[in-house]
């Protein structure tokens, strides 16, 4: 079964900037990309109960 799940985080983007390092126009893809490796990393693509992980 496919589940998509819209999430919308508000973030402090000079914050977020400035703790990795980055330039403020890249925060958006990075918060994308920070919150998608979780998922993906959770115990459940591990325990199979997530069969796919995408995001985009």
């Amino acid at each position: 079964m496919k589940v998509r799940i819209t999430i919308t985080l508000d973030v402090d983007a000079e914050a977020w900037a400035h703790e990795y390092g980055l330039d403020r126009r890249d925060v958006r893809e990075d918060v994308k990309d920070y919150v998608g490796h979780h998922v993906f990393g959770s115990r459940h693509v591990d325990d199979g109960t997530f069969t796919k992980v995408e995001w985009r």
